[in-house]
């Protein structure tokens, strides 16, 4: 369901945790992002390249240690995450209101049927 609801965001299921979760815990590195999804550290990268080239997150080093890459969410971007959040939430409850009037229609189909059996 969450595939639908992310449908109109643009984004794909891992760009969508990557966000997500800057948003929750607000700064990661690539390789905790990397572990969190348990996915390899080029795959985040991958998708951070495009987060950061969207404008939706940047990279900051670390001036202690400069191995240490902090990835956090810019002004756009926790924009967008709010705008997304809202968007998928109107997705998933259409796609709900769609599940329902389905199973309804189902249920008054077999309704129509057992009246007819009966008259």
């Amino acid at each position: 369901m969450l595939v639908q609801g992310l449908a109109t965001t643009g984004f794909s299921m891992r760009e969508w945790e990557i966000l997500v979760y800057l948003e929750q815990h607000g700064q990661a590195t690539a390789s905790e992002l990397a572990d969190a999804f348990m996915v390899t550290r080029t795959l985040i990268s991958r998708n951070t390249w495009r987060l950061i080239q969207d404008d939706l997150i940047q990279s900051q080093v670390n001036q202690t240690d400069r191995r240490i890459v902090w990835l956090t969410l810019t002004i756009n971007g926790q924009e967008t995450v709010q705008k997304s959040v809202r968007q998928v939430q109107a997705n998933l409850k259409d796609s709900n209101q769609s599940y329902n009037l389905n199973k309804l229609t189902k249920q008054v189909e077999t309704l129509s049927q057992q009246l007819a059996k009966i008259n």
